[in-house]
Order: structure tokens, then C-alpha cells, then sequence
């Protein structure tokens, strides 16, 4: 089966997996304890050169649930919009180039969610959902916190052009921009790897 989740800890891939995918890249680990889990970004902190950590069990599904238990889970939604002349929506946000999304509010959808984000924080509207793209997964820390998100993709179309955006400043964001295909390597050099992933598969 190989690899079935893929979690960005410190902006590095972590999978999880029923066998080695690659026993001579990264570090694997065996059926890790509860321990192992919750220092997991204390080791990947002290290893710069780490590239990425396997952790490998029969029951992947079970490793997966104790790993998320470590966690305050956060459910997000967000898009890539391409518009009539196959460019991409791109934002850029504290310095750092992103794809529009945000947290799903109560009661409120992934789909709607994640068409709400795009408009908040591009001001693009005219938008139709066409495919999910699966979800991606990464920790960070909030208030002393640790925390998993769980952002929900989806491809989505925008019934126009290069239509100018609005960039919604409280959230940091300067820019709203129309890139081409295949997205431009300045871009990729300044985004995440979680992006950089996702684009790979959409």
C-alpha cells in the first residue's frame, strides 16, 4: 500500500505508511510509541538536513488516529482557481506566495468554504467547484498550542479573464495575481511544500 498520509511538520513531508517507501532517503521509524509522536517536531527541529521522516505500521489507520490525538485539530477549505485563459489565482501573504483558503466556519460546508475564502481574500467572485483535490495536512503552533490543519482542495473555474483582485489586507495579504502554467519558479521557490505537492497532483 505504501504511503497513505503525508503530514508537513516544520514545512517538511512526514508519512505514514505499511512499508518503507524508501529505505535510503530520510528516517523511518517502526511502529513509533506515543513519545516518539509528541517529540516529533523536536527531532525534525534539531535535523535541518532531514528531508523527511516515515513512520511505518501495519495498521496505518490506527498510527494515523493516535497521531492527530496529539493534536487541536483545525478544518480549512480552499481552491485553484484557473480562469478562462488557464492561469492559475495566486496570493501573496506575509512575504510568502499561497493558494486562497481559510478555516470552514460552524455549519458551514468545505465547498462553501472554500469558495468564501477565495472571495474574502482575493475579491474574486464567479467561481464554480469542478473537483475535489483530496486534503493536506500540517502542524504548526498557536498560543502555545499545537495544532493539525486539515485543508480540504478543491479545482476550481472562475468565469472570466485576468479580472483584478483585491488583496484583504488583515490577513497579510499584498498581492492577487494571475500566473501562468506551469506556475513560475520564483513562485515555487517562495511557497510550501505542501503546495508544491498539491500542484504536482492537480
Amino acid at each position: 500500500m505504501a504511503r497513505k498520509y503525508e503530514v508537513y511538520i516544520l514545512n517538511r513531508p512526514v508519512w505514514f505508511s505499511d512499508s518503507p517507501t524508501d529505505p535510503g532517503v530520510g528516517w523511518i521509524v517502526r511502529d513509533p510509541d506515543a513519545q516518539t509522536l509528541a517529540d516529533l517536531p523536536l527531532w525534525i527541529r534539531d535535523r535541518p538536513a532531514l528531508d523527511r521522516v516515515e513512520l511505518v505500521a501495519d495498521d496505518v489507520e490506527a498510527l494515523w488516529i493516535r497521531f492527530c490525538m496529539t493534536y487541536n485539530e483545525v478544518l480549512a477549505a480552499g481552491c485553484i482557481v484557473e480562469n478562462a485563459l488557464g492561469k492559475q489565482l495566486w496570493i501573496e501573504r506575509n512575504g510568502r506566495w499561497d493558494l486562497p483558503k481559510g478555516k470552514v466556519e460552524p455549519g458551514e460546508s468545505i465547498e462553501s468554504a472554500a469558495i468564501r475564502e477565495v472571495e474574502e481574500e482575493t475579491g474574486i467572485d464567479r467561481l464554480s467547484l469542478v473537483a475535489s483535490l483530496g486534503p493536506t495536512y500540517h502542524t504548526y503552533e498557536m498560543n502555545g498550542v499545537a495544532c493539525l490543519k486539515t485543508t480540504f482542495w478543491f479545482h476550481a473555474v472562475h468565469d472570466g479573464e485576468d479580472t483584478a483582485g483585491q488583496p484583504q489586507a488583515e490577513e497579510g495579504i499584498t498581492q492577487v495575481a494571475w500566473l501562468p502554467k506551469p506556475t513560475p519558479k520564483h513562485v515555487l521557490e517562495k511557497t510550501f511544500p505542501s503546495l508544491r505537492a498539491l500542484l504536482a497532483i492537480s
